[in-house]
């Protein structure tokens, strides 16, 4: 639990620096009077014996016990610390850094002279930060794989689609022309299946049967991979779905990244029915005609749509 709760707070730190070195300042700066409140150093001929506020004194230490006197600088704290010939070390006066502290001055210069052992600066502990810039370096990679930015659009060699155009009022005539007394729905027919992000489309229908549908979706990447492997899931998901068993997918080449026809004839009704799906980095377009003809015009119409469709997204 220690190591999870050190990686996340080590990760959000390397994600937004400026916040948490407000939080934690504005923290320390809470806490201190109770909690980083300096001691009090009883200083005497035969020894020393730390006083801390509102408890008991602690025991007292010969001068001859002490072996060094040491300066300690943190990120906000400045402290001495007094060496002793025991397994411990014992902490003196604090204080935050860059602020002028006369009692700390003084009880480190009293310090320094009741012991014989000048200041010295502590030599920083190489063991202790390297395992800290381990853990570090862990973390951001950890952290960097998760959120990979080099899938996001804003990279230079993504061009990828932030958004999408209205594709009602851009095909109303070819609707129209198709399917004369079509009446319109607000949702494209063929639906996308997979992590899709937002779709835009409408659907035109006359009659029973006849129908004409051209939708857009957009996706947006995800953890450990692009927008564009995020569309190309969406893509063979819808293809899937829309192949049923008895029909099946042609490549349409040169359309886009990569794209799929599927044709059937309705026996007996006289009616053509084509999907086209399609898909340009992040984008997936979809169009579906059932209409009178034959089934070359169906293609060339739906092809015609979906080129026009994915001229008007703006990638990169």
């Amino acid at each position: 639990m220690t190591a999870t709760a050190l990686c996340l707070w080590a990760a959000f730190l390397a994600y937004s620096p400026a916040m948490v070195m407000a939080v934690t300042t504005g923290a320390t700066l809470a806490v201190y009077p109770t909690v980083l409140a300096r001691s009090r150093l009883a200083l005497t001929a035969a020894g020393l014996q730390a006083r801390w506020p509102h408890s008991a004194a602690a025991p007292p230490i010969p001068w001859a016990d002490v072996t060094g006197v040491e300066l300690r600088r943190g990120l906000l704290l400045e402290k001495v610390q007094v060496i002793t010939d025991r397994p411990r070390v014992f902490l003196a006066p604090a204080r935050f850094r860059h602020r002028a502290d006369p009692a700390f001055d003084a009880a480190v210069a009293e310090l320094a002279r009741r012991s014989g052992h000048p200041v010295r600066a502590a030599r920083p502990r190489l063991g202790v930060v390297a395992a800290g810039g381990a853990v570090w370096v862990v973390c951001l990679a950890l952290l960097t794989a998760m959120e990979a930015p080099w899938n996001d659009p804003s990279w230079p060699w993504r061009h990828e689609a932030g958004r999408l155009p209205g594709l009602c009022t851009m095909f109303a005539p070819t609707a129209h022309a198709l399917l004369p007394p079509g009446d319109r729905t607000p949702d494209a027919d063929l639906l996308l299946l997979g992590p899709i992000d937002r779709q835009e489309g409408c659907t035109w229908r006359s009659g029973v049967v006849g129908t004409f549908s051209v939708g857009l979706g957009l996706t947006r990447k995800g953890p450990f991979e692009s927008a564009g492997a995020t569309a190309h899931d969406g893509f063979r998901r819808t293809v899937a779905g829309a192949r049923r068993p008895a029909r099946t997918a042609t490549p349409v080449r040169g359309l886009a990244d990569e794209a799929r026809e599927i044709i059937d004839g309705t026996g007996g009704i006289g009616l053509t029915t084509v999907d086209l799906i399609a898909r340009r980095a992040n984008v997936i377009v979809t169009v579906r005609l059932i209409a009178p003809g034959s089934a070359s015009a169906a293609t060339r119409t739906v092809e015609r749509v979906a080129r026009t469709a994915l001229a008007n997204v703006r990638f990169g």
